[in-house]
This record gives structure tokens, sequence and C-alpha cells, in this order.
């Protein structure tokens, strides 16, 4: 047998470990024996990995059967991977977004235990117009449109499609005449998954009606993908030169904007695809950045606790330290740590009064000796010491100059009730004042690891 790869592809695995996903199906056995025939010449070791989604129940089971023969035919070593989808999708993903998650999670597993190693896929064109059309319902450019290419990389892991330039008939129409037996997956006859949808209705309509359309989309992908690359390859010129103001990313061409941000943000978070919603809101932001030293963070779907921050003259990511709320008995435990601060508490003579910065507070001897240490809350006030009237907390904020992304990891005491006692370095409140005629009184203080409030 004599199986086609793509130019390029045999040169991409030379040398490496190469797992070749192989469900059973007509794809991947086109792959497996192409990968094997390759395999000496172009010195890489081939692994056959089997996907058991747990879908199907017996007929999951046989498949993997099969597969796992197939492979000791062909003497290729065979791991079989269960991913129990149903019993594993997260709130509101359906089985194909569930088995995509799964799937890459088991291939970051396989490529973190054999660095180097690279992923073989047997998408052919027909899987590419199929993609093509999916991605442009729910309005990709172009670079989602040709997302579906020879090599990529998603999240660490390397992929490569050698067979892309090849369609579903001719590759089956030459295992037949190989006389090559494969597995079919029942639920490939049933519409109920988006790409069999298009497979099975709308695409063979497309093409009875217009004869000419499979061809013309497959040559679209590949314009596209020329485009797209081009496009790429500028922004991550410009990418690299260094973004680093609101005025550098709106000076922007819209096209190289939102594949720089892309970039930008897989600095941070590898594999990270930014929706059109995030892109429309960072452009929104830069375009009117926020002034009088203020920051406008941007949240990022799945990393609660980082965020894109936009301020007048600069633009980054940055990552929360959000600590949890702590109990703090004073007595029993004098030295506690929230974040990169730690806190102390004494009772000390009123004469060390005089020792007050900052860093230092000092209250009466009636101070309940268990109070609570955490980050601020939503709509935090108080009355600050020496006023009359409560201040929200993000004015004092403001006003000595804490950026708003800093904020969560300044420490904030309070009483066991919730309220105010003190904003660590920056103001205590009018609660639990020293008489003048005081004898001891507790001393709080504050003290920075590590310098000053970015990250």
């Amino acid at each position: 047998m004599n199986p086609e790869l793509s130019a390029g592809a045999a040169e991409i695995l030379r040398g490496r470990t190469v797992f070749c996903g192989f469900s059973g199906g007509s794809d991947s056995l086109y792959l497996l024996l192409a990968l094997n025939k390759c395999s000496a010449p172009f010195h890489f070791q081939l692994r056959a990995v089997h996907f058991n989604h747990g879908l199907r129940g017996a007929e999951s089971d046989a498949d993997e059967a099969w597969c796992c023969e197939k492979c000791a035919e062909l003497a290729v070593p065979f791991l079989s991977v269960p991913l129990n989808v149903g019993g594993r999708r997260e709130a509101g993903e359906g089985d194909e977004a569930a088995a995509r998650r799964l799937r890459l999670d088991a291939w970051k597993k396989l490529c973190r235990e054999t660095p180097g190693a690279v992923v073989a896929l047997g998408h052919q064109a027909d899987d590419r117009t199929e993609n093509l059309l999916l991605r442009l319902f729910r309005g990709s450019n172009a670079t989602g449109l040709t997302s579906m290419r020879l090599h990529s990389v998603v999240e660490g892991v390397e992929f490569v499609r050698p067979l892309l330039h090849l369609s579903r008939a001719d590759m089956e129409a030459e295992l037949r005449r190989r006389g090559e037996c494969w597995r079919t997956d029942s639920t490939n006859r049933t519409d109920c998954y988006g790409r069999n949808f298009l497979r099975l209705n709308l695409i063979p309509m497309l093409a009875k009606r217009f004869p000419f359309a499979p061809g013309g989309l497959r040559r679209s992908l590949e314009v596209l993908e020329q485009d797209a690359d081009y496009l790429e390859c500028e922004a991550h010129r410009v990418y690299a030169e260094r973004l680093c103001t609101p005025h550098d990313w709106v000076s922007l061409h819209p096209a190289i904007r939102c594949r720089a941000l892309r970039y930008f943000l897989n600095s941070g978070f590898p594999g990270f695809v930014p929706d059109s919603a995030l892109t429309e809101r960072f452009s929104a932001t830069v375009a009117s950045p926020p002034e009088n030293g203020e920051c406008v963070r941007i949240p990022l779907a799945g990393f609660p606790d980082c965020a894109i921050c936009v301020e007048s003259e600069r633009v980054f990511l940055h990552r929360f330290t959000a600590t949890a709320e702590i109990v703090w008995n004073l007595k029993e435990t004098p030295e506690i740590r929230f974040g990169e601060s730690v806190l102390t508490a004494a009772q000390v003579p009123a004469a060390e009064l005089k020792r007050a910065d900052a860093e230092t507070v000092f209250f009466s001897a009636d101070l309940p000796s268990v109070l609570h240490v955490g980050s601020r809350r939503d709509g935090d006030r108080m009355v600050p010491f020496g006023k009359h009237h409560p201040v929200l907390l993000k004015k004092l904020y403001s006003d000595c100059g804490i950026k708003s992304y800093s904020r969560d990891a300044v420490p904030v005491l309070r009483t066991a009730e919730g309220a105010v006692l003190w904003v660590a370095g920056v103001r205590r409140s009018a609660l639990f004042p020293v008489a003048p005629d005081a004898g001891t009184v507790w001393r709080i203080q504050q003290t920075l690891q590590k310098s000053g409030h970015e990250t």
C-alpha cells in the first residue's frame, strides 16, 4: 500500500515520537498506514493512541478492541485512553465540546511525558470544509476560518495534519482497492451533531445545486490561509516591536490589532483565543483610555484572577493575588501572613503611640482579640480616624495612588461583624480610639515581604 502524506509533513515528523490519533475510522486508518510506511525512512517512533469516549457502550469497546488488534497486526505500539465524556462534562458543555476538551487534556499529558513529541491527526479536505462553514457561521476571521492547518500548536501541543490535501472519498476508495476495512461510528449517520448535519445535509445539497461548490470552497481555503498567514506574520512583527501604550494599540489596523492581541495574551496564557466580545471591548478601551491614574480591568474568560489592565500610558497583563479571609486571634497567633504582608499584633505601653506610621496602628485595649483579615469587599466604607462621616474604601485607595488592579492584595482588618478597622498602609478607622489616659494599647504592624503593589 502506498498512502500519501502531504508535502512537508514527513519532514516535520523526522526523528521524533509521533502519536497518531487512531479511532479506527477510514481517515485515521489511512493515516496510520501512511505513517507506519514512513516511520523507518524518516526515523520517527510511531505510537497509536485511541480515545474511548464511552458514549456508545459496547460499540465503543468494540472499536477499541479492533484498533488494538490492528496495531498488533502492524506492530505499532498502542495506547487506549478512556475519556468518560458523559461523566466529565462541565456545566453547559455538550458532548462535542467536552470530548474536544478531554482529548486536548490527554494530548497535553502525553506530550508532557514525552518531550518533543508531535500529534498526527487524520483530518482531511472534507473536515476542513466543514470547519470552514462552522466557523463562518460563528463569525470567524481568516485565521479562524483556516484554523485546521497542516501544522499548528495548541496549548503547547504540536499537531500535524498530513491528509488535508485528500478527500474522504479518495482515501476510502484506495483503502477498498487494497482490501482494507475500517470501523464506522454509528453516530456519524445521525445529524444531531453540527458537523454531521453539514456532512449529511447541507454540503450534499450545495454540491447538487452548485457542482463547483466543493472545489471552490477548498480553493477559498487555500487563499484565505495565505491571507491569514500574512496578517499573522505582520501582527507578530508588530507585537515583537513592543506594544506598550493604548496609543500603540489603537494606531494598529483592526485586522492586525486582533491578532497582536492574541500574541499578547498568549505571552501570559498560552493557547488563549480572544473572542470577538473581548477584542471589541479591548479596542474600545484603548481608544478611550482612563485618565487621572485610573485603570480599566478587562476580565479574561476562564481566568477569574487575571485581566488585561489599561492605564493612560500602559497596557499589561495582571494576575491577582487573591487571598482567602483569615480569622485572626491576636493573642493566640500574634503574627500572620496575608499575601505579601506580614501582620503582627502586640499589647504595648501607650508610650509606643509616638512610633505610629502608615504601617503601624494603635487601638484601645478593648479591641476584640478575634478579628478578620481579608481583601476589600464591594461597597466597603469606613469612618476614617479624625473624621465624622463614612468614606468608600475606593476613594481611600485612589487618594493613596493604589491602582485598582492592586487593591485586592491590600489587607483589610475587620471586626467579626464586618466593620472595617484598618486598611493596611492606607488609613485606620475611628473605631476603638486610644484614650489619653490609656495604659496599655494594641499595636498592629504591617511588613511587606515584597515591595510594591504590582505584579
